[in-house]
């Protein structure tokens, strides 16, 4: 007996609120249920447990910290996208454009692309740190630097590893499992739906972007989010496969991974922020121009993707 696909027939509309109340619901029960594993795995209160978060100090903590951000990450993409498949299609791998092996070419200019838009989207990064508020909202100001300070906190603590092993952990944790994640819910199921509900492609990817950007929960470090996420959404429409994104983003996420270790190693002397950075105006106009000229080849190579777009 097949299911009922409640959601096949329903409007875009429907679909988008009916995936975002899943994501809601999902990320506050996944949310308390690490807190409760977290509680009787390590036999402690949660006052500790919420210390572990925002203060990692030891190997405990740390532990906590890896487990809570995986877990917290199903609850937020996986569990929500995947119940939506399950009332929305019969073939999720049609669907997602996951049932067909991406061309080589496809993922090569892929690969291109997130290193040669670097300079452009590190312009963009110090842009958005630049922004100054409004007198009247110095109070919002503050507290949106000490948010994103607490979250380069977290992330660096993630990150300091000396060991291949700790490195392959964060490749997992940090690399894979948010571009498997995230690309399924922004360009496989949120993106498409956009797209549905607009009518317009273009439309689709821009507000996909800006809510894969705006949901990071990182003001100072939304232009540059938003860059790579037009970047992966014409990524998937250009060539109609997830596993093109997944892997653009995949790169994208290792790459800091890998140079932040090699950097806190002493192997390399340049950081990760300052990877790809230059003040060369040049540079960050051809940056752009060369991404421009990459995506062109892909359009000629993956044929008529763009206009015959149902995602």
């Amino acid at each position: 007996m097949n299911r009922i696909l409640f959601l096949k027939e329903r409007s875009a509309a429907v679909q988008f609120l009916f995936l975002i109340g899943m994501i809601i619901l999902f990320t506050i029960l996944f949310g308390l249920l690490g807190l409760l594993i977290g509680k009787l795995w390590l036999h402690t209160d949660m006052e500790t447990l919420s210390s572990y978060l925002n203060d990692p100090h030891d190997a405990k903590a740390r532990s906590f910290l890896y487990f809570y951000q995986f877990f917290n990450q199903l609850g937020v993409f996986f569990i929500p996208s995947l119940f939506f498949l399950w009332l929305a299609t019969y073939r999720p791998g049609v669907y997602l454009g996951t049932n067909k092996i991406p061309k080589a070419i496809s993922l090569f200019l892929a690969f291109l692309m997130i290193y040669t838009i670097l300079p452009f989207v590190n312009y963009l990064t110090e842009i958005n740190r630049s922004f100054v508020f409004p007198h009247g909202l110095h109070s919002l100001e503050e507290w949106l630097k000490q948010s994103e300070q607490h979250a380069d906190k977290l992330t660096k603590v993630f990150l300091s590893v000396s060991t291949p092993a700790g490195l392959i952990l964060n490749l997992f944790i940090v690399a894979l499992i948010p571009a498997l994640g995230e690309e399924l819910l922004f360009r496989g199921l949120m993106q498409r739906i956009l797209v549905r509900w607009t009518r317009n492609t273009h439309v689709g990817v821009v507000v996909a972007a800006i809510l894969f950007s705006a949901l990071h929960m990182q003001f100072y470090g939304f232009l540059p989010r938003f860059a790579l996420g037009l970047l992966l959404g014409y990524l998937f429409v250009y060539t109609g496969n997830l596993w093109v994104p997944i892997f653009a983003h995949f790169v994208n996420n290792a790459s800091s991974v890998i140079i932040f270790y090699l950097h806190y190693n002493g192997f390399i002397k340049v950081k990760m922020e300052d990877f790809g950075a230059t003040p060369n105006g040049y540079y960050i106009v051809g940056s752009m121009l060369i991404t421009l000229w990459l995506f062109s080849i892909l359009y000629q190579k993956e044929g008529v993707a763009l206009r015959n777009s149902k995602i």
